[in-house]
C-alpha cells in the first residue's frame, strides 16, 4: 500500500475519532460480556442494553471493519481477540480504562472538552469543564473512583513486571512504595526479589484494600504532609506526573527529610524524548494537562526537579514498558 497522503492522514485522524467513540459505547453496554458465552443477534443485544436495534447494529458492523467484533451469520455477532479486551474481568482487560477515558461523562472524556480552555490559561481542563478537580470528582463519586483503581491495576498487568525486572532490587532490602495505591507494583517486585521486604504508603483507606502481604508493612498518611518511613529504596510510580514541580518538590522534600545518605529514589515515570518521534508519553502529557496539575517530563526536567528537592540524578534505566526507572540519591 502507498504511504497516506497529508489529507487521508487528516481524515484517518477524524476517522479514529468516531471509532473511540464507538470502542466507549460498546464498553458502557459491556457487549463483549454479554458475548462472553457465544454469538448473539444484534435485536438480542439491542433488547438485553435497551438500545435501538437497527442503530446498534450499524455500530457494531462498523466496529466489526476494524477488527471489533465479527459476525458469524447476518446480524450475529460474536467477539473476537480485540473485543475480549472489552470484558471487565478477563485477564488483559482494557474495559475500566476505556470506561474511564472514553465513555460520554466519564472524567478524561470530560476533561478533554476543555482542552481549549487549557491551552487559553495553562488550568486543568476537566477543572474548569465541570466546576471541580478530578481527585475532588472522585472522592465524591464511589464508582467512578473505583473503575479508576481498576484501570489502574489493568494497566499495572504489564508495567509490575517490567518493572521488577528492569534492575536488581535485592540490593534493596526495604522497599517503601509512595503513593503504592494497593500494591501491585510493590507485589511484583518482592515477588521477583523476595529476599526484601517491602513498606506501602498510600491514603489509609487506599492500603485498607491491599491483599494482605506476608512481605508487606502498610502505612496510612498523607504524602503532602509527611512519609514516616525508613528505607533502602523509595519507588513512585506514575506519581509525580500527577503533580506540578511545585507540588513534586513538596512530596520529593519529605521522602528527603526520612532517607538515608545511600538510600534510592526511583521515579518510575515516563521519560519525554527531547526528539521529534511519536512517544507515548507526549500524549499522556496532554491528558495530564486536561486531568490535574501534573506533566510528563524530559530528563532534563527530571534533573532540575530533583535537584530542587534535595536529590541528585544518577541514572535512568529503561524498562521494557514505556516507562523509565529514574534513579536519584539524596544530595550530602
Amino acid at each position: 500500500m502507498s504511504a497516506a497522503t497529508p489529507q487521508e492522514q487528516i481524515l484517518g485522524i477524524v476517522n479514529n475519532h468516531w471509532q473511540s467513540c464507538c470502542v466507549g459505547a460498546a464498553a458502557q453496554l459491556e457487549l463483549a460480556d454479554m458475548l462472553a458465552d457465544g454469538p448473539l443477534h444484534a435485536d438480542i443485544l439491542a433488547e438485553r442494553t435497551k438500545t435501538h436495534a437497527p442503530s446498534l447494529y450499524r455500530m457494531l458492523r462498523a466496529l466489526e471493519s476494524t477488527g471489533i467484533f465479527t459476525q458469524t451469520a447476518p446480524g450475529v455477532f460474536a467477539n473476537t481477540p480485540a473485543s475480549d479486551c472489552l470484558r471487565r474481568n478477563l485477564p488483559g482487560s482494557n474495559w475500566a480504562w476505556i470506561r474511564f477515558t472514553l465513555c460520554s461523562g466519564a472524567p478524561v472524556f470530560e476533561g478533554w472538552r476543555g482542552l481549549m480552555l487549557s491551552l487559553k490559561n495553562g488550568r486543568p481542563g476537566f477543572d474548569q469543564v465541570t466546576g471541580e478537580n478530578a481527585w475532588q470528582h472522585m472522592q465524591s463519586n464511589p464508582e467512578t473512583y473505583s473503575t479508576f483503581n481498576e484501570a489502574m491495576r489493568d494497566l499495572s498487568s504489564s508495567i509490575s513486571p517490567a518493572v521488577a525486572v528492569a534492575l536488581d532490587w535485592s540490593q534493596y532490602p526495604v522497599i517503601a512504595d509512595i503513593g503504592g495505591g494497593i500494591g501491585s507494583q510493590l507485589t511484583s517486585i518482592l515477588e521477583a526479589h523476595p529476599s526484601c521486604r517491602g513498606i506501602l504508603f498510600d491514603q489509609p483507606n487506599v492500603v485498607a484494600e491491599a491483599p494482605e502481604h506476608g512481605q508487606i508493612e502498610r502505612v496510612g498518611g498523607d504524602f503532602f504532609k509527611d512519609v514516616p518511613v525508613r528505607a533502602d529504596a523509595y519507588v513512585m510510580r506514575w506519581l509525580l506526573h500527577d503533580w506540578s514541580d511545585e507540588e513534586s518538590i513538596a512530596i520529593l522534600a519529605n521522602v528527603k527529610k526520612v532517607a538515608s545518605p545511600n538510600a534510592r529514589l526511583m521515579l518510575v515515570e515516563s521519560v519525554i524524548p527531547e526528539t521529534p518521534e511519536f512517544d507515548m508519553g507526549k500524549w499522556m502529557d496532554l491528558n495530564m494537562m486536561m486531568m490535574a496539575t501534573g506533566k510528563e517530563r524530559t530528563a532534563a526536567e527530571f534533573r532540575d526537579l530533583l535537584d530542587q528537592a534535595g536529590f541528585d540524578l544518577e541514572q535512568i534505566v529503561p524498562t521494557p514498558s514505556p516507562l523509565s526507572i529514574v534513579v536519584a540519591r539524596p544530595k550530602a
